[in-house]
């Protein structure tokens, strides 16, 4: 989402970073620089002014401790007014109520109902007994949509009953009371645009349930006016929220620094892909240090947690330390991997390496899917004993993987290598073959995708 934004803002910031001495000069100069970035990022013109006076007043007031350079604090700044202007500290959701219920609202194509399934599977994923329901009368097949969503992250769908939205929200409330549910995610009907039906609608269904949070589901490709649609939801149905849905689309996003300081409704959470996986907390100090180009270790590090099978990972430490590592546990990490959102996922969340982004734009993951397309066109024997592998095993992996004998030479000479080096990592010299490891596997063996740094 903040793509252009970081990388610009991120070039800014690494050039501060060395700076023994900023001068009232060099930070008006900076603070122009930013301006310009800003506009570009299709950030509201209040919220820059706003943002360039505010780190400008605690830049020039600011005292500089022995410890740090004047770069360094001018970076901190930054960092603490970015994370004010996103919204400050992360909200996390009030679902102390049984049935605590959710209530999304948004235009049509915002995203809503899928949304609803992402936040099901994730609050699922927190222990809650999640319910769906939608009081969504106007779009053909809403609600079927809705109930194959439901099923697919495995949590009932109530279908209320009554002549009116607000009618048929209540019955679901109370039939989710009646069974036990933590929580009702509710989702309303939509418009291309907002009108005053829409409005009187969703003010009903709300006051008639007792939702406990309302949240607006924002596009962050409409730009500017999903500041405008904020702002008109906002002062109809008073929004404890929103969501901001398809961020890794191409575009500027500068509608979430305009939105969180405009109209004080802090985003909560942001849809991160198609798949239903890709839902993420919003965290607006996180989010800055990413924007800044420091990464964000702690997100990395809940996404390893979240996505990582644990048994899996001690088996395959077991097996290194055994030097019993085959092909099959090599093809399962890589998966680990791209469940993590791949190499340019995880190296985008990592401190300090500031890669341009056409660079990580060309590290796509192909080679990885092709290297586990190979291992898995090969019988499991082959895969504990790949000296096993002929010519005409190679022919036959080839032809089931989609790729071509050369290809195979090249990962099984790179297995090899790796596994050479693995039986070295039980000494001292551990550390230091791990970065050799890492280092031969860098580019994925000359397969392309991957530049190396």
């Amino acid at each position: 989402m903040f793509s252009q934004l970081s990388e610009k803002l991120g070039n800014i910031a690494h050039k501060l970073r060395g700076a023994a001495r900023v001068s009232e000069a060099d930070l008006d100069a900076t603070l122009r620089e930013m301006r310009l970035v800003m506009l570009e990022a299709d950030v509201a013109l209040p919220v820059v002014r706003h943002l360039m006076a505010e780190v400008k007043e605690r830049a020039l007031g600011a005292e500089v401790a022995k410890s740090l350079q004047p770069g360094q604090v001018i970076i901190k700044i930054l960092n603490d007014v970015l994370t004010d202007l996103l919204g400050g500290q992360r909200r996390d959701l009030e679902l102390s109520k049984i049935p605590s219920v959710i209530l999304l609202c948004g235009l049509q194509g915002a995203g809503k109902t899928t949304t609803a399934g992402k936040l099901a599977k994730l609050l699922v994923g927190q222990g809650k007994k999640v319910a769906l329901t939608s009081v969504d009368a106007t779009r053909p097949a809403a609600r079927e949509q809705l109930q194959v969503l439901a099923a697919q992250v495995d949590v009932p769908y109530l279908a209320g009953s009554g002549t009116t939205a607000a009618e048929m929200a209540k019955s679901a409330v109370l039939q989710a009371g009646r069974e036990g549910h933590h929580v009702l995610i509710l989702d309303t009907a939509g418009r291309q645009v907002v009108d005053d039906d829409l409005m009187a609608e969703i003010k009903a269904v709300a006051q008639a349930v007792g939702a406990t949070e309302r949240l607006l589901v924002l596009d962050a490709m409409t730009g500017q006016t999903a500041l405008t649609i904020a702002e008109q939801f906002h002062a109809s149905v008073d929004m404890s929220g929103c969501i901001l849905t398809k961020t890794d689309a191409d575009m500027r996003g500068g509608a979430a620094l305009s939105v969180a300081f405009s109209t004080g409704v802090p985003i909560r959470y942001v849809g991160t892909g198609e798949k239903i996986e890709a839902f993420e907390l919003f965290d607006p100090a996180r989010m800055a240090g990413r924007i800044l180009g420091q990464g964000d270790v702690v997100g990395l590090v809940e996404k390893i947690q979240a996505n990582v099978d644990q048994k899996s990972a001690e088996k395959a430490a077991e097996k290194i330390k055994k030097g019993q590592f085959d092909l099959g546990d090599f093809a399962e990490q890589l998966g680990q991997m791209q469940k993590m959102g791949g190499m340019a996922g995880m190296l985008k969340m990592m401190p300090g390496m500031n890669i341009p982004k056409d660079a990580l734009a060309q590290m796509d993951d192909k080679p990885i899917k092709r290297m586990q397309a190979m291992v898995y066109s090969m019988t499991p024997k082959e895969r504990r004993y790949p000296k096993l592998i002929n010519g005409s095993r190679k022919r036959r992996i080839a032809n089931g993987s989609g790729t071509t004998v050369p290809e195979i030479n090249r990962m099984l000479k790179q297995f090899a290598q790796m596994q050479k080096m693995m039986k070295k990592m039980r000494g001292s010299r551990g550390k230091r073959m791990m970065a050799q490891m890492m280092g031969k596997f860098g580019g994925l063996g000359g397969m392309g995708g991957m530049p190396k740094f």
